[in-house]
């Protein structure tokens, strides 16, 4: 995980519990709620790949069990890594995403997804302009 640290008031890839985005918000502890209820904060993203040994076994492995067949090539995969890598890169120039969460109850069981963005600066900018803070 990506340092933790704070701009403008707002933390930037804080560290979540691992059920943080799939825990209904009556049965969140109030250590969680003081710290993150109607606080916005950035989570740094950045494109992932499989490489091809990791997606070949990954669908070879039960449950899935996928014949080779049905897995593909690896020519097609290592094309298909290359487009959307291309297609992260034209969306995201720095290779970053800059997303903009909140714990407001937006919905019962996860935070609030108020964006994607291109910058940091972007993503502080958009939390101001949305009265997040």
């Amino acid at each position: 995980m990506r340092q933790t640290f704070e701009i403008n008031g707002i933390v930037v890839n804080p560290r979540l519990s691992k059920y943080f985005d799939s825990t209904p918000n009556e049965t969140r502890s109030q250590k969680e709620l003081d710290k993150f209820w109607c606080k916005p904060y950035i989570v740094i993203e950045e494109l992932e790949q499989e490489t091809w040994e990791e997606y070949y076994h990954r669908l070879k492995a039960p449950p899935c069990s996928f014949t080779d067949e049905k897995i593909g090539t690896k020519e097609n995969y290592l094309e298909r890594l290359k487009t959307e890598r291309y297609n992260w890169l034209k969306e995201w120039h720095t290779g970053f995403r800059y997303n903009l969460r909140c714990l407001d109850g937006g919905a019962w069981d996860r935070s609030t997804n108020h964006g994607f963005y291109a910058t940091l600066e972007e993503a502080v900018t958009a939390a101001k302009e949305k009265g997040l803070i």
